[in-house]
């Protein structure tokens, strides 16, 4: 599921869950079970031309209401360990980074986007839904004020370019192959001095952390909430009756 490979003493993390690199619960435990297993600068990438397109909507889709809270639960751990990782993780963003995808890219530390026909953004409310308090507090902490209204509230799906401005992307590189290997420079250099690099790190993402021991909780059960309206649950099982039809 997860290939792992070392390049110049950084170790790249190559998501290959297939449908399209969905966070289904096996894979947010894959990936946990990964950020643990070694302390070292690290790149995440995934497969192809998709990063990640966000929650697998045919795996989530069969959850019950206490079965959603609980990878809620998990979805949480995940992106807390992405987000406070004691070493460089630097996101190569090869492709499509929607939702869960764009916020897992986000919790990294840097953000290398590849030029193409890609988009790359948050569009759960647009589709009716709210965002889990670990998802809004990222997006609040890492994003201008500004910009973190528009990502959120807008719905909008960014070319590489527009996310680069929105601050969802920090650079560009032409190919998926010049962005693995720009994130892997970035993460060396981050990576030099573990020690103080950790430490600045935790300043830097404390206020984050703490904001989420307020407002997870209220912010989680919301968002369960809006996943089990009518509404919602009209339009998933939409896209996951497109989803299957097309084998996906």
């Amino acid at each position: 599921m997860i290939r792992s490979e070392t390049a110049d003493g950084v170790r790249i993390l190559r998501m290959e869950f297939g449908a399209a690199n969905a966070l289904g619960p096996r894979v947010v435990e894959a990936l946990v079970r990964e950020l643990k297993s070694e302390q070292i600068p690290t790149v995440l990438t995934g497969d192809g031309s998709i990063f990640s397109a966000g929650l697998n909507l045919v795996e989530v889709d069969a959850l019950s209401r206490e079965e959603m809270a609980e990878f809620v639960e998990r979805f949480s751990v995940l992106m807390t360990l992405t987000l406070t990782t004691r070493f460089p993780l630097v996101a190569a963003v090869n492709g499509h980074a929607v939702a869960g995808g764009c916020v897992l890219a986000m919790a990294c530390d840097h953000r290398v986007g590849v030029d193409g026909p890609f988009k790359i953004g948050m569009n759960e409310v647009a589709i009716g839904l709210t965002l889990p308090g670990v998802v809004t507090e990222i997006l609040r902490g890492k994003l201008s004020a500004e910009h973190a209204r528009t990502v959120i509230l807008g719905g909008t799906l960014y070319s590489p370019a527009d996310a680069v401005n929105a601050g969802l992307l920090d650079e560009i590189a032409p190919d998926s192959d010049a962005a693995i290997q720009r994130a892997v420079e970035v993460a060396k250099n981050l990576g030099r001095s573990p020690g103080e690099f950790a430490a600045m790190k935790g300043s830097l993402v404390a206020p984050i952390t703490e904001r989420l021991q307020h407002t997870r909780t209220p912010l989680d059960v919301r968002f369960v909430e809006s996943w089990f309206s009518e509404q919602t649950i009209a339009l998933r099982r939409d896209l996951v009756a497109k989803l299957t039809a097309d084998g996906s």
